[in-house]
């Protein structure tokens, strides 16, 4: 099983409408839950109640589109609300999603990480000036512990709908650091937010983005890997 760990906030966990878009049900996606396999439904995140539509259930039916015999697993790891210090190497969130990547090791093998984070940081200079030279600690002591020196990372641009919100002035500043992650982290893509709208709360992206999100997550994991 090629495993995919998806960390970070809400945007990650996914706010999307359910009845927005069709949804995706295909016997090669898993999602890891509870410490078991099941049949990937969304959603995937149970975060919140207002859980619904992500990016990754698009990302991997995209990915069987070039590989159709592959058998995918989803790890749900990301929390709303929350800001990259509870991301970091020893905080809580930090431990959990890389214990449950520990938990799936007799399956198959983690492939990527899935990130989308950054809202939370935002809200101060301070915050958004040092994301990149903080996110970039996390992930290199996540690739030690998981002995996995090469594991891709997929970081996600934050929406520019953000600018009309003033408790996130900071989003271009947090933007700029992600945008600039593949030159400071190995193996580290960006991808674009642009022409992705919100669901009306200049906070989350709605559904139908959510879907074009996650393609766009899978063009840049299949970049990393070599394909076209």
């Amino acid at each position: 099983m090629d495993i995919f760990l998806l960390m970070g906030q809400s945007n990650m966990a996914g706010r999307g409408l359910l009845e927005d878009v069709e949804p995706i049900r295909d016997e090669r996606i898993r999602v890891f839950t509870d410490g078991r396999w099941t049949l990937a439904e969304e959603p995937l995140h149970h975060d919140r109640p207002t859980a619904g539509i992500g990016l990754a259930m698009s990302f991997a039916r995209s990915l069987l589109t070039t590989d159709p015999g592959r058998d995918i697993g989803l790890v749900p790891r990301a929390v709303g609300s929350t800001p990259l210090r509870q991301w970091m190497p020893g905080a809580d969130l930090y431990e959990g999603a890389r214990n449950a990547a520990r938990a799936t090791a007799r399956d198959g093998a983690v492939k990527a990480v899935l990130w989308h984070q950054g809202e939370h940081d935002s809200k101060t200079d301070a915050d958004a000036a040092s994301y990149l030279r903080r996110f970039s600690v996390m992930v290199a002591t996540l690739r030690e512990q998981l002995d996995t020196p090469s594991l891709p990372v997929i970081v996600g641009e934050l929406g520019s709908y953000l600018s009309e919100r003033p408790d996130f002035e900071h989003h271009r500043t947090v933007n700029a650091e992600l945008r600039k992650a593949p030159d400071a982290i190995t193996r580290c893509a960006f991808v674009s937010a642009e022409g992705l709208t919100d669901k009306g709360d200049s906070l989350h992206f709605d559904a139908r983005s959510l879907r074009i999100f996650g393609e766009r997550y899978a063009d840049a994991y299949l970049r990393l890997q070599g394909n076209p």
